[in-house]
């Protein structure tokens, strides 16, 4: 290696570099004498918005993830929290989930996703490459949102803006999801203090991007509200790689009285986003894909000492339109609408005893219209109706002493009943056991994911009818401890068998249910806060897939990050990755589809600096920002012939009243 290679690399693994030696030199004992540590499970409470504009309050949210959550069931999630969204400078879904281990993203425009593919998407442990149709179902408030004619997530659907939290469900959850094998669910805003609260975001910056969001909430008796919208534009880093994205949400409850609340909650999303086509050959572009919208949901939930639980009914329609598409012949409208119900019950019989009985009911329409440039009469294919009934039941039950030996059993399992497909039933088990602040879990789950209409949008006459839902068993095993309030640090094994995944054969063509694959691989992550102005993260994921051309499948792949509060008023944070080169782009369903593209590794590091400050006049705190993307100006790509841009930024300011 020649000093000019031995130097580009030092500097591309500097971050890291830094962040451990942080970690090394840090002094436990003379920490664990200023602090009081907290019990195993303990959750820090949130302060309200009044709260955070006292000077003695320091609250630091940690770097990248708010951390790895081990339900009842033995089932791992990660959950990335608004703060995590705010201190990335995340301006879509891929960009706050992008340094959470176990995630791998895609994308090749500065923002916003093109379709639901390379053009924008992410992967969990391997799995979400298949196109169309996927692995990975998306949620808001435990809604489905994504689209319905070729049964795969849409990444602009699913606004960050919106979000109180994003739950990465790692591997299939019977007791919570159905109808998939991994998710991510979006939590929405809601008002949570009892003063009012506003605030205000507007931030400019790099390839002519700018943003702006605005949010409201208050509470008056037993009503409260919270409301916000969101604009984005970019005209990206190359020609014709703009994007606009727009939403509004409302979320209103009313206390009916000490058990009972009802909630309404209302979101819409419009946008529109190009293709810049392949560096070397611009003039082989897609076009634009516009997605919109929208959501509504009611929900009447209780919570007694014996019995909680929760209905909600919901709606939601949308499109997504492919328009200008190179070589091609005609403009392609997707619509589609979701409609269903969510019931849930859980029982505590006794002491440390849960019973939870639900039924998951979704119906959805979908139709895809054709305009020829021709000027021939559209081709509209209005797709059967589909319906999906899931009751579902689970038990759990907590023995011994959360400052001692304790365990806690679980087993549940769902039942699926579709109108086209033949029946399933998915069991999980669960065993959660340990002593004091060390904590291990074990968990064994059946995935099921059925075709959706992409089986008729396709090939209306290959014989769909005969297939069957996709399953993994899913296996995953890991130890958690926590160090107090100054560390935790958690590895986890996993392991995904698959089978039955449908493709197409010739001759004919025809559906069939042919392959298999398995994934399996560790996750470890670290938090250290020695200090009340100083949190550091690391985070590694190895995997290995077969067959081993599996597209989003990095070996290995490093995540850090830090949070910084200095000189009382100002707040850095810094976030970096390393992946490994990795094949790449949908994993077709032919028989016998090989992948052959790949992209090299890549390391890119992010900041974001910010000064805090209290203005009289405006009567308001707020903050101005700075944050860098691609700071080392790494050069690197998620499709081949699609460059990432290189350093760019945006300056921003926050008013919060």
């Amino acid at each position: 290696m020649n000093v000019h290679s031995f130097s580009v690399l030092r500097l591309r693994f500097l971050p890291l570099a830094l962040l451990a030696a942080a970690l090394l030199f840090i002094d436990v004992p003379a920490w664990a004498e200023e602090k009081e540590p907290a019990k195993s499970g303990q959750e820090t409470e949130q302060p309200h918005s009044d709260e955070l504009r006292l000077p003695e309050m320091n609250v630091l949210a940690s770097p990248v993830i708010e951390g790895n959550v081990v339900d009842r069931y033995g089932a791992t999630t990660t959950v990335v929290s608004k703060d995590q969204i705010e201190d990335l400078n995340a301006l879509d879904l891929p960009s706050a989930l992008r340094r959470s281990p176990g995630v791998t993203i895609s994308r090749f425009n500065h923002v916003g996703s093109f379709g639901g593919g390379e053009g924008g998407a992410i992967f969990i442990r391997g799995k979400g490459s298949s196109r169309p149709g996927s692995e990975i179902k998306t949620y808001v408030d435990g809604v489905p949102m994504y689209m319905g004619p070729w049964n795969h997530p849409l990444m602009d659907l699913m606004p960050v803006d919106a979000a109180e939290s994003v739950e990465v469900i790692k591997g299939p959850q019977p007791q919570r999801f159905g109808d998939t094998l991994s998710a991510v669910n979006i939590t929405p805003k809601r008002m949570l203090g009892e003063e009012s609260t506003t605030t205000l975001k507007f931030a400019g910056g790099s390839f002519g991007t700018f943003s702006q969001s605005a949010e409201h909430g208050g509470r008056d008796g037993g009503f409260d509200y919270y409301l916000g919208e969101s604009f984005i534009r970019s005209d990206g880093h190359r020609k014709d790689s703009g994007a606009v994205k727009a939403g509004y949400y409302a979320n209103l409850g009313y206390q009916l009285d000490d058990a009972w609340q009802a909630r309404v909650y209302a979101l819409g999303v419009s946008n529109r986003v190009e293709d810049p086509g392949p560096d070397l050959t611009p003039s082989v572009k897609e076009g634009r894909y516009g997605t919109n919208a929208q959501l509504v949901s009611l929900s009447f939930a209780h919570d007694y000492e014996l019995l909680d639980g929760e209905a909600k009914f919901f709606v939601n329609t949308g499109e997504g339109n492919w328009k200008d598409q190179s070589g091609a012949t005609d403009d392609n409208y997707n619509d589609f609408t979701f409609w269903g119900v969510r019931l849930k019950e859980t029982l505590h019989p006794w002491q440390g005893g849960d019973l939870s009985v639900g039924l998951d009911q979704d119906w959805w329409n979908s139709r895809i219209r054709n305009v020829l440039y021709s000027g021939a009469p559209d081709q509209t294919i209005i797709l059967p109706e589909f319906s999906l009934t899931m009751p579902y039941a689970a038990f759990s039950q907590y023995l011994g002493d959360e400052d001692g030996w304790h365990v806690m059993p679980s087993m549940g399992v769902r039942f699926y009943e579709h109108n086209r497909f033949d029946s399933e039933t998915a069991p999980n088990f669960g065993l959660v056991f340990g002593y004091a602040d060390t904590e291990a879990h074990v968990s064994v789950s059946k995935g099921i994911v059925y075709p959706g209409h992409d089986v008729i949008s396709i090939f209306p006459d290959a014989q769909w009818q005969n297939l069957k839902p996709e399953e993994t068993d899913h296996f995953e095993a890991g130890l958690s401890h926590s160090f107090g309030e100054f560390a935790a640090i958690d590895v986890t094994y996993f392991y995904d068998e698959g089978k039955n995944r449908y493709v197409f054969r010739f001759p004919g063509p025809t559906w069939s249910n042919v392959e298999k694959y398995n994934i399996h691989g560790w996750e470890t992550s670290l938090t250290v806060t020695p200090l009340d102005t100083l949190s550091l993260f690391a985070g590694l994921t190895i995997q290995e897939a077969t067959p081993g051309d599996m597209p989003y499948v990095p070996e290995t792949t490093i995540s850090g990050g830090l949070a910084w509060r200095f000189l009382e008023d100002f707040k850095l944070n810094l976030d970096c990755q390393y992946v490994d080169k990795m094949f790449v782009l949908r994993q077709a369903r032919a028989a016998g589809a090989l992948n052959t593209q790949e992209v090299d590794s890549h390391f890119v590091t992010n900041a974001r600096i910010g000064w805090n400050f209290q203005s009289e006049m405006l009567a308001s705190d707020g903050e101005v920002y700075l944050a860098l993307e691609n700071i080392l100006d790494e050069e690197y790509a998620y499709q081949p012939d699609y460059p990432m841009p290189g350093i760019n930024g945006m300056l921003g300011l926050k008013l919060s009243f």
